[in-house]
């Protein structure tokens, strides 16, 4: 079952995308927002804490949390797990499915997961489209005994929606490594770029909040069309 804390900072993070505190630039007060969700103030300060990290508000101390600037809308947020979906939510967003099988796990893959060779994974690549131009190649690997079931229609829209909203998995954490390599001459043709040219490479583990990593995964960026956005709190 989701987390309520994470809960409560989903549905003000869609308020916020929406514009719902444009007007004033900052959040309703804790009590409001404990009136609001009828939860602990304990709840709430976790949710903003969300927030804090996500990028999106800071705090003043006796004044509230003010909504920070908005990001422009053609970057990757590297504190996002929600995708394109939600980083670049005002653009069309168009996914080619390019494979979608079950596998059994190598040595490599079951190394990177931390399950046994030849545990059953969805292997999974896509070539994600925004408007309408080649943006993003994603090849994921989920663990089955997680992600018991996936098709084409859930991995042609957003699957990490589909995890948390419709499977309630509870993420907790994931690592990123950022690379940057030549593109070879499948990936260029798929990408309309040329072959060697460079490509942004984001490698990610993602962990349930008990640690077990449920995917492993590698998107290659368009290099003239993806920018990384990073956000830092220094507390």
């Amino acid at each position: 079952m989701a987390v309520k804390y994470k809960e409560i900072a989903d549905c003000l993070e869609q308020e916020i995308r929406d514009g719902k505190f444009d007007h004033t630039k900052k959040l309703p007060t804790e009590d409001e927002l404990i009136k609001k969700f009828e939860v602990s103030r304990n709840t709430i300060r976790k949710a903003i804490n969300q927030l804090v990290n996500r990028g999106h508000v800071y705090q003043v101390q006796g004044s509230g949390m003010f909504l920070r600037e908005k990001s422009e809308t053609d970057t990757i947020n590297l504190g996002s797990l929600r995708g394109l979906t939600v980083d670049l939510a005002s653009k069309i967003i168009d996914t080619k499915i390019l494979t979608l099988q079950v596998v059994e796990a190598d040595e490599i893959i079951a190394n990177q997961m931390r399950c046994e060779v030849g545990s059953k994974v969805y292997y999974i690549k896509r070539l994600r489209m925004v408007d309408h131009e080649p943006f993003s190649i994603e090849i994921s690997y989920f663990n089955k005994d997680i992600v018991r079931y996936l098709n084409e229609d859930i991995a042609s829209s957003s699957i990490y929606n589909y995890l948390i909203d419709d499977l309630k998995l509870t993420i907790g954490f994931a690592d990123k490594v950022i690379t940057c390599v030549k593109i070879d001459e499948a990936d260029a043709e798929l990408l309309h770029v040329h072959p060697l040219d460079p490509a942004l490479i984001i490698e990610n583990t993602v962990c349930l909040t008990n640690g077990t990593i449920f995917e492993v995964s590698k998107s290659l960026f368009h290099y003239q069309k993806a920018k990384i956005l990073n956000r830092i709190n220094f507390k």
